[in-house]
């Protein structure tokens, strides 16, 4: 075969000429900077995540029996483990941000007006997925943080009229267990993945066929001329490339992965239960409503946000791009960053931990102090709060021994849809002896009556394990309690152990 023939054979069949003109050799304007190479970094970081957690998942166990073990093995025993789990934690982080990033400096240069709307709309999504992709990533390993991150997002989901419920159980269900844990890793390694492809193809497919924009022309620089990708473009690219590359390593060498406990929910909570840093504005949002306004968090703002984003090619008809001559697009930009900024901050700065756990100020039954460590446990104070210490989300308990008795408490928390409606309160599955001690620490917050006191956690801590111990041993009446907790009698002339 001839040279030629050889050349138009290759050419034929690869599109060689097609990939000259259309991508290596593509005229790009002179003015293009730095920022415009955000694009190729986020798809380089798409890269590194997918080779390092196909490895990551060829030694993953996804059962709540071995998924925390066998993310220990990778991180202490595999060779290199650490560094590719490390890469991965870092390069899904740093991946959000770039994305971001680049739909800000999109949004700002005006690079979503025709003809490049659906290369818009394709980007949204992807910012979506990605989000997806991170989200149900850290709950993978199982960690005590995994567990409540599962269980409020369930809880979430169910809040959400008509569908939230459906919602809730394809996740895996409101009550957490092997199935959630399989559900999500499918949609981390098979589901969100194929969403993330088809709409990186789009988005793709849609840069070559309309081509990169610029800058916002400036009439003092006039028609700054065009320069190929290649070497220009494609050189400040691979350098970006390479300095996120070695700043992974890096951060995987000397920041490492947070390790966190394994998750048990009868284990003391050394966590708190708080969303991932890009998802925080809206956790702090959902904390502004609460009782049947929270819907407004949950679905309203949401959808209308969303819709905003989407759709800002079609109602922004205005075909300048020129900063001054857009306010009000660029106001509402900057505006939407400080309030998501400022928000995240708010919601990054506050914990949910209530550093205090109240009690009436008396003598306090065993059965009260071990529901303190069921309050705790179950996290009650990311709802709750007693005399303003706590969350806002539900309503103040620091009266609820005036108010309530304890059939009604029982009730409550036995069926919280039936006794509210449905999706008002979170429901908890306590066996017999936690619901008892809870409901008797509720009812005893009657801060009308009696002073306030603090209870140290070790204290309740302890002496819930005691009254567990008590009731294993069928002995819940002589169980050895510590120095400061005493012997009393109640009003029926039965002893109690008491604090």
């Amino acid at each position: 075969m001839e040279p030629v023939q050889k050349k138009r054979w290759v050419d034929d069949r690869l599109l060689w000429d097609f990939l000259k003109e259309k991508v290596i050799y593509k005229p790009l304007s002179k003015d293009i900077s730095w920022w415009h190479t955000l694009g190729a970094l986020a798809l380089f970081l798409l890269i590194s995540q997918v080779v390092t957690g196909i490895i990551l998942a060829c030694n993953f166990v996804p059962t709540i029996e071995s998924a925390y073990s066998s993310t220990q093995y990778i991180q202490n025993e595999m060779v290199w483990g650490w560094l590719i789990r490390g890469i991965h934690h870092w390069g899904s982080n740093l991946m959000l941000i770039v994305v971001m990033l680049h739909m800000a400096r999109v949004f700002f240069d005006g690079g979503y007006k025709k003809p490049n709307e659906v290369t818009w709309i394709a980007g949204v999504f992807l910012l979506g997925a990605t989000m997806a992709m991170a989200l149900t990533g850290y709950i993978l390993p199982w960690t005590d943080i995994s567990y409540w991150a599962v269980t409020i997002l369930a809880t979430t989901f169910d809040y959400i009229p008509v569908v939230g419920s459906w919602i809730a159980n394809v996740v895996g269900g409101k009550q957490t267990g092997g199935v959630t844990l399989g559900r999500y890793f499918a949609f981390h390694i098979v589901l969100i993945p194929l969403g993330l492809a088809g709409f990186l193809a789009i988005h793709i497919l849609m840069i070559q066929i309309h081509g990169e924009k610029g800058p916002p022309p400036k009439k003092e620089k006039g028609d700054v001329g065009t320069q190929p990708f290649f070497p220009y473009q494609l050189a400040k690219d691979v350098i970006v490339v390479i300095l996120a590359f070695v700043l992974l390593i890096v951060l995987a060498k000397f920041a490492g992965v947070h390790e966190a406990k394994q998750a048990s929910p009868l284990a003391d909570i050394d966590s708190v239960p708080k969303p991932e840093w890009f998802i925080l504005f809206g956790y702090e949002i959902i904390k502004m409503f609460e009782g049947k306004l929270i819907i407004i968090a949950l679905a309203v703002v949401p959808v209308i946000g969303g819709a905003l984003v989407l759709l800002l090619p079609f109602y922004d008809r205005n075909e300048e791009r020129a900063y001054l001559k857009r306010p009000i697009a660029i106001a509402s930009g900057v505006s939407a960053i400080i309030i998501a900024g400022y928000l995240t901050l708010i919601a990054h700065i506050s914990s949910p931990l209530p550093g205090k756990f109240f009690a009436p100020d008396r003598t306090l039954e065993v059965k009260e102090l071990a529901g303190m460590a069921i309050f705790e446990k179950n996290v009650c104070y990311c709802c709750h709060s007693i005399k303003g210490v706590g969350m806002k989300h539900a309503p103040d308990l620091w009266k609820v021994g005036a108010k309530r008795d304890k059939k009604f408490v029982e009730d409550l928390l036995k069926d919280p849809d039936k006794v509210l409606g449905k999706g008002k309160m979170i429901k908890y599955y306590f066996d017999k002896y936690d619901l008892d001690a809870l409901v008797s620490y509720v009812t005893s917050i009657d801060l009308m009556k009696y002073n306030i006191k603090t209870v140290e956690p070790s204290v309740f801590r302890s002496t819930y394990k005691l009254y567990r111990s008590g009731i294993g041993s069928g002995k819940t009446d002589e169980v050895y309690l510590k120095k400061d907790i005493v012997s009393t009698t109640n009003d029926k002339g039965e002893e109690e152990k008491s604090i």
